[in-house]
């Protein structure tokens, strides 16, 4: 039975298109170039780097040029999230419809992930959020950060459903025994490594209701 749902937030709560992680990738290559003088032409190089082993760029940072996470967080999520957000009232009643715990679960920090459920409206949706600085900076797809937020949970792993956009990310969860859920309308930047651990397919955030509920009655059944 599913008690529990974390979910991913960036590309996962609200569309895409909206814009706001391009602006956020950007806003990091500038941080590399800026602070930690990386050469403008080989940041694209190196962030791939960092993506293929770490996880993040962030962590391929933290790793290897030891920098102090705090200022390099700030800067790179200092956008106008009110300019890419509207509430979303489909969004909140399907969360409404949903009787499970729910919890954010991002790579991001915690006052910015704030910021972005309460322009979407949902806000009191959600218990918890897991942030970037809960697990230790560690980030998905790192086992470690999902055993941070699992040892915080006040159920087992294989109560819980982890919803995220980029495959990769439900590897270590379905090692839990989650259930995992791939939003996978971004497949063609993420790549499709790691689908093997993923138990559903979603184009749309708004078709979750249906499918845990489905879930609900067979698992009962």
């Amino acid at each position: 039975m599913i008690r529990y749902i974390l979910f991913d937030l960036d590309d996962t709560l609200y569309p895409t298109n909206s814009g706001m992680m391009h602006e956020i990738s950007e806003r990091m290559s500038d941080y590399m170039v800026e602070h930690i003088v990386i050469p403008r032409d080989d940041v694209e190089r190196q962030r791939k780097d960092f993506w293929a082993r770490y996880g993040t760029t962030l962590r391929g940072m933290y790793i290897e040029h030891h920098i102090d996470p705090h200022p390099f967080l700030d800067f790179v999520h200092a956008v106008n999230v009110e300019g890419y957000l509207k509430p979303d009232a489909r969004l909140a009643a399907m969360l409404a419809r949903l009787p499970q715990t729910k919890s954010i679960f991002t790579n991001a920090p915690g006052d910015y992930a704030r910021r972005v459920i309460r322009a979407l409206g949902v806000e009191n949706f959600f218990d918890q959020i897991f942030d970037i600085h809960f697990i230790e900076y560690a980030s998905k797809p790192n086992a470690s950060a999902y055993d941070c937020v699992v040892a915080a949970l006040p159920v087992r792993a294989d109560e819980c459903l982890l919803v995220d956009d980029i495959a990769r990310n439900l590897v270590p969860a379905k090692k839990l025994g989650m259930t995992t859920v791939w939003l996978n309308g971004t497949e063609e930047r993420y790549g499709t490594d790691g689908e093997e651990s993923v138990d559903f397919k979603l184009a749309s955030i708004y078709d979750l209701g249906r499918l845990v509920r489905q879930q609900s009655i067979v698992l009962s059944s």
